[in-house]
């Protein structure tokens, strides 16, 4: 299998484990199967691939891996419902899912490699992984891109500074894996928040903790646009009860611009629905509200959420099921101001709750997990459904740098 270089200088080290932090498309997973290929050819071994889902696993790794072991000619068995290989020299590769590590015991490993690993606990190494290696040739490949340094995997990063003869790390950024273009890496950067730019494709680990929408700045984010044309509207909204909101915007070229809000206590989406219409009633008005309203309610003869708006004259634009919090987060911030410095998003001065979730909505202490108790959320995510829908997060594409075919020597 042909490495780049930053890949086999991984490969050709000798440690005993070996932790990778890299970018997106690095080539994380190419160098997974290349070291478990590598580990494999030796004879009797029982090799675990492990990464946060039994799903992700098979969709990940499963078809490279199989049809590079039947191109070797390696492959004794197969199992499609246990995700497992026998090769024919007796040794095994299984893939696993972090979800349920006590599932993991009772085994006896030779080697392992624990990808994403900053989606995975720091329990199951400790205690299932590292006490199954069988002896001291039994070594592992921690492999992911960061999450914070409130994660573990920051945490294991740093291990090697104290156990220099038993452990090494590396840190790399997307570029220098040699699979995605720096045209590619150029535009990602306009997309992204600087922040998200960083951790994603520069593998820095970036604190997050504190205020969720930190590129909002009350000074260069609070402006009205002139002459707001309010022919059409863009709104986002939340199905909270106790308030529902809703986030009222208008475009003005690339810039969205909020120019309004709804705080209803006590209230439902038909007094919403009613409400915007009232203020608005000249106006064609595109709706991006929570994903979640497709279900029926029953306080409204099984009408639902979405359906009231669309027979308030509402054009309802959702996904068909929620974009992950972390998306949403990210999508917000670089609109609010991009790694370019740009800045896209701004909210006028008499949205006043709008302004208050953008300053207070903030992580629970110590995790990355947004405190949905602050009562901040509901108007940061009528908004984020709008902006997260309009200005989706764009993920690198692999150039034709990406290696054409499956070698059969390993180096």
């Amino acid at each position: 299998m042909k490495l780049s270089p930053v890949q086999a200088e991984v490969a050709n080290d000798t440690h005993r484990f070996k932790v990778v932090i890299a970018g997106r498309r690095w080539g994380k997973t190419f160098l997974s199967i290349r070291q478990i290929c590598y580990e494999a050819r030796l004879p009797n071994r029982n090799i675990f691939y492990i990464t946060s889902s039994y799903r992700a696993a098979k969709m990940i790794v499963w078809k490279p891996l199989k049809q590079r072991l039947i191109d070797l000619k390696w492959a004794e068995k197969i199992n499609e419902s246990e995700l497992s290989i026998l090769l024919k020299n007796g040794s095994t590769i299984s893939l696993k899912g972090a979800e349920n590590p006590d599932s993991l015991r009772g085994v006896s490993l030779s080697y392992v490699v624990i990808d994403e690993v900053a989606e995975i606990s720091e329990t199951l190494w400790t205690e299932v992984v590292r006490p199954a290696l069988s002896d001291q040739q039994g070594g592992a490949l921690f492999i992911g891109t960061p999450k914070g340094k409130g994660n573990w995997s920051y945490e294991l990063f740093q291990i090697p500074e104290y156990q220099p003869d038993t452990w090494r790390a590396w840190q790399f950024t997307t570029i220098s894996g040699q699979r995605v273009s720096q045209a590619e890496i150029a535009q990602a950067k306009l997309d992204m928040s600087e922040k998200q730019f960083r951790q994603e494709f520069l593998a820095t680990f970036e604190t997050f903790e504190g205020k969720i929408a930190w590129a909002f700045d009350r000074k260069a984010s609070v402006k009205e646009p002139e002459n707001p044309d309010t022919r059409i509207l863009y709104v986002g909204c939340d199905f909270n009860v106790n308030p529902i909101t809703a986030c009222i915007a208008v475009k003005a070229g690339d810039d969205l611009y909020v120019i309004d809000e709804v705080v209803m206590q006590n209230s439902n989406t038909q007094e919403l629905a009613d409400e915007i219409n009232a203020r608005y009633p000249n106006s064609k008005i595109f709706a991006y509200p929570d994903p979640s309203g497709t279900q029926r309610k029953t306080s409204a003869n099984g009408a639902t959420d979405h359906t009231i708006l669309e027979n308030a004259g509402f054009i309802v634009k959702a996904p068909r099921k929620h974009d992950a919090i972390r998306d949403r987060i990210n999508a917000i911030n670089a609109r609010f101001c991009n790694s370019s410095g740009e800045r896209h998003l701004f909210i006028a001065k008499t949205c006043k709750y709008t302004i208050d979730s953008m300053e207070k909505y903030t992580y629970k202490e110590g995790t990355q997990t947004p405190d949905k108790n602050s009562g901040y959320d509901h108007v940061f995510d009528a908004l984020s459904y709008c902006v997260a829908y309009l200005y989706p997060l764009k993920r690198a594409q692999e150039t034709e740098n990406k290696p054409k075919r499956w070698g059969h020597r390993l180096a």
